[in-house]
């Protein structure tokens, strides 16, 4: 399925971004879910544990609430990152119309979470140590490394390479970041609310749906950061006539590579 790459309005970007969910909602969910589900159940584990716990019998209740937590953890650290790395492996993929699939998309972020890791680590540190002066250095840092996860993942450019690569493309970008991510935290925020207070009153249902709406807001998140790299990317070098030429190079010369991204 074709998608237009080209210099986009605010609207546009989010269009797309939700056309790419709508498109291929079973294999950007499925992605999400290897993070979603495995946390929605420990949440769930871990609501049924305290529910249930004696106030007498505190002392014994503390360890398999510890190993709740401690997988909980291991979720955020391991499942979260690969999630979102092979989300917008994918994502690039199906954006250029490279064909994808679940496994793919794992398989060639698995090779490269070590320094996606890494340079979130990095970018985590810089923004922190920038927020103590005074707290407005470390939201330019914010908007500046705004598309470092896309520069990682699509160009495979690691550590201060790859935050100094995102801050030149988001010169010029940043107040047209700053809406889109005040409009997509927004949705966000009204979908996953309104899904909770629909079902407060059924902790099972309530859990599975939080665990849908999450995987599926959570891709719609990405998809919408992927389609705003490349149209920062559209601006600052063209990359939609570059990509256009490719096309037409392959189309002539028969089958070819798909386009490098």
């Amino acid at each position: 399925m074709a998608y237009e790459i080209r210099p986009m309005s605010v609207g546009e970007i989010l269009d797309t971004g939700f056309r790419l969910l709508r498109n291929h909602f079973s294999l950007l969910v499925a992605i999400s879910a290897i993070a979603y589900v495995p946390m929605g159940i420990l949440q769930f584990g871990l609501a049924l544990v305290g529910r249930g716990a004696d106030p007498e019998q505190s002392t014994a209740m503390l360890v398999p609430i510890l190993i709740v937590v401690g997988l909980m953890a291991l979720v955020i650290i391991v499942a979260f990152p690969l999630s979102a790395t092979a989300m917008t492996m994918a994502l690039g993929d199906l954006y250029v119309g490279r064909p994808t699939s679940v496994g793919k998309a794992l398989g060639q972020s698995w090779s490269i979470l070590l320094p996606v890791v890494g340079t979130g680590l990095l970018s985590s540190l810089l923004i922190g140590l920038a927020m103590l002066l005074f707290i407005i250095p470390g939201i330019y840092l914010i908007f500046a490394y705004w598309v470092s996860s896309q520069v990682m993942v699509l160009e495979r450019v690691f550590g201060m390479a790859a935050l100094n690569r995102s801050s030149e493309l988001m010169t010029g970008n940043k107040g047209r970041g700053f809406v889109i991510g005040l409009v997509v935290v927004a949705l966000v925020g009204v979908v996953s609310g309104g899904a909770t207070w629909a079902l407060s009153a059924f902790p099972i249902l309530n859990a599975v749906a939080s665990t849908i709406v999450g995987a599926a807001t959570y891709a719609f998140l990405y998809a919408v950061n992927v389609v705003f790299y490349f149209d920062v990317r559209c601006r600052r070098e063209a990359f939609d006539l570059e990509h256009l030429a490719q096309l037409v190079e392959q189309r002539g010369s028969g089958p070819a590579p798909s386009p490098a991204i």
